[in-house]
Formats: structure tokens, C-alpha cells, sequence
């Protein structure tokens, strides 16, 4: 009998023992959460090591955080109560919505709430979905439809806290679907699916759109703009790296593939001038805060399309390029003073207007404060409906004739360029067209052919080394380029 009791009695204990624990493991769960969310209920279970916050909130520093219920599984209450130490099986938080806005980075104080932090943190498993918005500001939106991210084995205490990323992992996976950020006035970016692990980054139909049509564009912007219409089927970032503090960005990657764009670019040269200086590229990539390591860069399956209205009394004048295959070598400007830093090389090769074979070599070097560089290139049969696709509606001209070959080669630098141009063509001859038509102008055109010159040499080229082009700094690297062919042609191609 006493046996008996003995044992009920140990029973009893153990059970009363275990609601006390219980009771206990739930009060300072409580306590611990509320220094840092508002939460309806928390509820606990100690066999099964779960714990469940229902309606939990967090909103602070412009940062809120609202879900129906966070759930923990396999928690060890004896490292939590004894050790003061959080570890558990699996995180899981489904249906979260997150709403940042930019004033969370100048209300924050992220060393008062890293020094008050005295835990250490081990996760097995960390599931996270939900919904993501960050207002930058009043026009400046973020937004995600969906993610989804899942970390294995996360590790976070109060020295990791001080890091770029916060916590230590073993690997992760983020799935995003439907992502849209307005990224100024004239445009939106959209992308359909993004995939982001260790060692690649995928983003899946990325799309760069107006928010205007040509027409409403030009009523916004206070002087020249492109409007850009960009479809890409993928883009994808291997072997890829960063850092970010307070004092220095980095980003590097091996190689960076953009497959299959469809990229428009309009201007209508009828808004006034912007005159502010332009800087080529070398020098943009130069004076970058953000610093870059790439070894290379593939763009594939391109189509690009630039149209450019003139005179409101005639339409764009149009050139495209298709099948574009681009490579880009070596883009960093890191280190810029070291006495072996390396020459970022372009080479494309592409269908200029989709009937001629188009093929430019490009190189500079980042760290030359000259900004030198070397551009060249040939394209060979190009009918006169590919050059008066451009030049009839922009200019108010029409060529007749076919070029057979064309060669250049120019050297430059932030001030001027000089170079060569060869060029064979035959039976070429241009008409001048009557203000807002395409109606030929007789008198206007009969004192042009005396000027042009109908054939290339008897040799079959024309070789043209023209004066040397000063650039106008108030134009882009292309309008730069687009002078110094000019200047090859209007030599090879006029009589005087």
C-alpha cells in the first residue's frame, strides 16, 4: 500500500512538476518575446518541444512584421531555461507580411539593439513565406507577391549580429515570385520569378517597361530622356560574392549570362538639349561607390532597337540589330593604381538590320583617367533600305545604292578620337526629300550629287583618314562613336 502510494504521489509530482515547468518555459518565452513583438497568445508544449505564438506583430523603426502564427518544433526548453541559450528543430512562419519603408535605415538604432541581445541562437531548419513591400519613398515602391526561404542550419548570437549578414548558415534557397519596383518617373521593373542560392542567382522574365507612351513621355521629362522597353527571358549570376558596410560595397561574380532580350530605346530629340557633361564608361565605372570584381559578362539572343524622332513632321528614324551576341572581359575597379590592372574587352557580333553582318571589337582600360580607348569593326553588303530606315526620316535624305564593305578603326579619349574608315560601294547616289515628306526635292538633290562621289575607288575601297573629332561632353559615348564614322564617311564618300 505505502508502495502504492508512493508511487502515485511520484506521479502526481512529476505531473504537477511538468506544469510547473510548463508554466515556467511559458512565462519566460513571454517575457523574452515581448521586449521585442506584440502577440495575442503563446502557447507551449513541453513533451513535444513546440511553441506556437499566434498573431504575432512587430513594428519598429519603420519596420512591421504581421503573421497569424509562428510555430517552433523540437525547441529544448533545458538549454533555454538553463543555458539561456534558444535551439530548436524548425523555424516555420507562413503567410508573414513585411512592410519597410526607407526611414527604418535612419530610425534604427542597430547597436542598441545588437549590445541587448545576449543570446545565442541555433535553428536546424527555417522556413519563411509571405509578403514583402519596401516604400523607398513618395514614388519609389518595391513590391513582392510571394517568397519563399528556407536556411539550413542558422546560427545567430550577438557578435554575428554585427555582420553584413547576421546570422551563419550552412546553405539557403529564396524562391521569389512577382516582383515589381517602380524605379523612377519614366520606368518600372518587373521580374517574374527569382531564384537565389549560394552560388547562383537566376531572375526569370525581367521586364523594363515605360510607365508613359512616347507621346505623354516627352510632357514629364524636363529635358532629353530614353524611353526603354526591355524583355529578358533570364539572367543569371554564377559564382557570385558581396559585401556591404558602412564604408564599403562590393560585389563580385564569375560570369553573368543575360539570355534572349528584346531591347527598344526611343528619344525624341524635339525636348530641349540636357547639357550636363557625360562621362564614358571607364569613367562612370571608375567612380563607382559600389566596387565590382566580374571576369565576364555573356549577353545572347539580342534583339536592340533604337528609334529617334527628329522633326515632329516625319516619323523616328529607326536602326536595329539583330541576333546580338555580345562578350564583355574583365570589369573591376578595384585596386586602380596596380601597375598590371586589366583592359575590359567587348567583342559583339550581330545582324545589322537583320541583313548584314555586323562585327565590333572595344577595349579600355577603367583605372586611365584619359579614358582612352579603341573601337573597330567592318560590316559588309548593306542595302540602302538599311540605311534609310535611319537616314530618310531623321535627316530627310534617301540613299540609293549598296555598300559592299565597310572597316573602321578609332582610338580616343575623353577629349578626341582619330582613326580610320574603308568603305567599297557602288552606283550610291542621295536624295534630299521635300520638308515632311518623302517626295524627292529635285533642285536640292541635283546640288548634293555634285558632291557625292558615285563609285569607290577603282580598286574597289576607299580608304578615309579623317581630321581628328573633338567630342562634345555634353553627348553619350555612342553619339561620340556615331561622330567619328561621320567623319570617315563624309571623307570617303564626298568629292570636296
Amino acid at each position: 500500500m505505502k508502495k502504492t502510494i508512493a508511487i502515485i504521489s511520484v506521479f502526481l509530482l512529476l505531473i504537477a512538476g511538468y506544469f510547473v515547468a510548463q508554466l515556467v518555459a511559458k512565462n519566460k518565452i513571454e517575457k523574452t518575446l515581448a521586449k521585442e513583438i506584440e502577440f495575442k497568445e503563446v502557447s507551449v508544449n513541453l513533451l513535444g518541444g513546440k511553441v506556437e505564438v499566434l498573431q504575432a506583430k512587430y513594428d519598429k523603426n519603420a519596420k512591421s512584421l504581421i503573421t497569424d502564427k509562428i510555430e517552433v518544433n523540437g525547441f529544448s526548453y533545458y538549454q533555454f531555461l538553463v543555458n539561456n541559450k534558444i535551439e530548436v528543430d524548425e523555424l516555420l512562419v507562413n503567410d508573414v507580411e513585411v512592410v519597410m519603408t526607407s526611414a527604418s535605415k535612419k530610425d534604427a538604432n542597430p547597436q542598441n539593439s545588437k549590445s541587448n541581445f545576449d543570446k545565442e541562437v541555433v535553428v536546424k531548419n527555417v522556413n519563411v513565406n509571405g509578403t514583402f513591400r519596401f516604400q523607398q519613398d513618395s514614388l519609389r515602391t518595391l513590391k513582392v507577391q510571394h517568397f519563399d526561404v528556407a536556411i539550413d542550419s542558422l546560427g545567430l548570437n550577438s557578435k554575428t549580429l554585427k555582420e553584413t549578414i547576421p546570422f551563419q548558415f550552412k546553405d539557403y534557397k529564396i524562391q521569389i515570385n512577382q516582383i515589381a519596383y517602380t524605379v523612377n518617373q519614366l520606368q518600372d521593373v518587373t521580374v517574374n520569378e527569382a531564384l537565389i542560392q549560394p552560388s547562383v542567382i537566376t531572375f526569370n522574365t525581367v521586364e523594363y517597361k515605360p510607365r508613359f507612351s512616347r507621346e505623354k513621355y516627352v510632357e514629364v521629362i524636363p529635358y532629353e530622356k530614353d524611353l526603354m522597353n526591355l524583355k529578358m527571358k533570364q539572367l543569371q549570376i554564377n559564382d557570385y560574392d558581396y559585401s556591404i558596410t558602412e564604408d564599403f560595397k562590393l560585389f563580385a561574380a564569375r560570369y553573368i549570362e543575360l539570355d534572349s532580350l528584346d531591347f527598344s530605346i526611343y528619344r525624341d530629340k524635339t525636348v530641349r538639349d540636357d547639357t550636363r557633361e557625360k562621362d564614358l564608361y571607364s569613367k562612370m565605372l571608375r567612380e563607382m561607390k559600389l566596387k565590382l570584381a566580374i571576369d565576364s559578362v555573356k549577353v545572347k539572343n539580342t534583339h536592340l532597337e533604337y528609334e529617334e524622332l527628329i522633326q515632329k513632321s516625319r516619323p523616328p528614324g529607326r536602326i536595329f540589330f539583330d541576333d546580338l551576341n555580345m562578350n564583355i572581359y574583365t570589369i573591376t575597379n578595384q585596386n586602380l593604381d596596380r601597375a598590371d590592372f586589366p583592359e575590359t574587352k567587348i567583342d559583339v557580333n550581330t545582324s545589322f538590320m537583320g541583313k548584314s553582318p555586323f562585327k565590333v571589337d572595344w577595349n579600355f582600360k577603367i583605372n586611365d583617367e584619359n579614358d582612352v580607348f579603341i573601337i573597330s569593326g567592318n560590316s559588309f553588303n548593306i542595302p540602302e533600305s538599311s540605311i534609310n530606315s535611319f537616314f530618310a526620316p531623321a535627316m530627310g535624305m534617301k540613299t540609293h545604292g549598296t555598300v559592299n564593305e565597310l572597316y573602321f578603326n578609332f582610338r580616343g579619349n575623353s577629349d578626341q578620337a582619330s582613326g580610320d574608315l574603308q568603305i567599297a560601294y557602288e552606283d550610291f547616289k542621295i536624295d534630299a526629300l521635300k520638308k515632311g515628306s518623302n517626295e524627292k526635292n529635285k533642285f536640292l538633290s541635283a546640288i548634293v550629287s555634285l558632291v557625292v562621289k558615285k563609285d569607290s575607288k577603282a580598286n574597289g575601297e576607299t580608304k578615309a583618314n579623317p581630321e581628328a573629332v573633338k567630342r562634345n561632353k555634353t553627348k553619350s559615348f555612342w553619339n561620340y562613336f556615331w561622330k567619328c564614322l561621320e567623319a570617315g564617311l563624309r571623307e570617303a564618300v564626298m568629292k570636296f
